[in-house]
C-alpha cells in the first residue's frame, strides 16, 4: 500500500481499509479504539491517544491539536481518523426544499440544530474521514446493537471532490483551505 508518493486512489484504500479493520474490531469486542493515523509517501505513523480524553470536550480538543500539530510538523500527505460516534444522516430532501440560509444556518450551529430544525437524525455508527490538502472523504458505516450482537447496516461515503464538503470538524488537519471538487 506504501509504495511510493501515495495516488489519491491509494490514499482512499487506506480509508477503507480502516473501516474493514473497524468494523471487525466492532463485531469482536463490541467497541472500537478511536484511531489516528498520518499517511506519508512510503509509510504511516499510528497516535494513539488514552481513552479517558475522548470523555470530555477539553480531552477531545487537547487530542484535535496534538493530531494536528503532529501532521504539520511531519509534512504527513494524509490524515486518517477512525471512530465510533453517532454519525448525521441528512434528510436532502427537507434540506433542498428550505430556505438555504435556515439550512446553513442551522449546519453552522451544529449537529443538533439541524436535526431539531428537521434536517436530519442520527445513528449509531463507525467514522472514517481522510483529509488531505486536495480532498476529504467521509466514509460512515452505520449499526445498531443487537442482542449480543452488532447488525450493520448502510455503508455511506462523501468525497469532496464529487460534493463540497468539510468532514473532520473538530479534527480538522488540513482546515482553513476550502476543499471542493479536485
Amino acid at each position: 500500500m506504501f509504495g511510493g508518493l501515495m495516488e489519491p486512489s491509494a490514499l482512499v484504500e487506506c480509508a477503507y481499509e480502516l473501516m474493514r479493520a473497524l468494523k471487525e474490531e466492532l463485531a469482536e469486542r463490541g467497541t472500537v479504539a478511536p484511531a489516528f493515523i498520518l499517511l506519508y509517501d512510503k509509510d504511516c505513523e499510528v497516535l494513539t491517544f488514552s481513552p479517558r480524553l475522548f470523555a470530555s470536550a477539553e480531552g477531545k480538543a487537547a487530542v484535535a491539536r496534538a493530531f494536528r500539530h503532529r501532521a504539520r510538523q511531519t509534512g504527513a500527505h494524509g490524515a486518517l481518523m477512525g471512530i465510533d460516534s453517532n454519525c448525521f444522516i441528512p434528510d436532502l430532501t427537507a434540506m433542498r426544499e428550505a430556505n438555504p440560509r435556515l439550512v446553513q444556518a442551522a449546519a453552522g450551529a451544529g449537529i443538533d440544530a439541524l436535526i431539531r430544525s428537521g434536517f436530519g437524525k442520527t445513528s449509531e455508527g463507525l467514522s472514517v474521514t481522510l483529509q488531505t490538502s486536495a480532498f476529504h472523504l467521509l466514509v460512515q458505516q452505520l449499526y445498531a446493537r443487537g442482542d449480543n450482537s452488532i447488525v450493520f447496516g448502510e455503508l455511506r461515503t462523501l468525497d469532496s471532490r464529487e460534493v463540497p464538503m468539510e468532514a473532520a470538524g473538530l479534527f480538522s488537519v488540513y482546515g482553513g483551505q476550502h476543499v471542493t471538487r479536485g
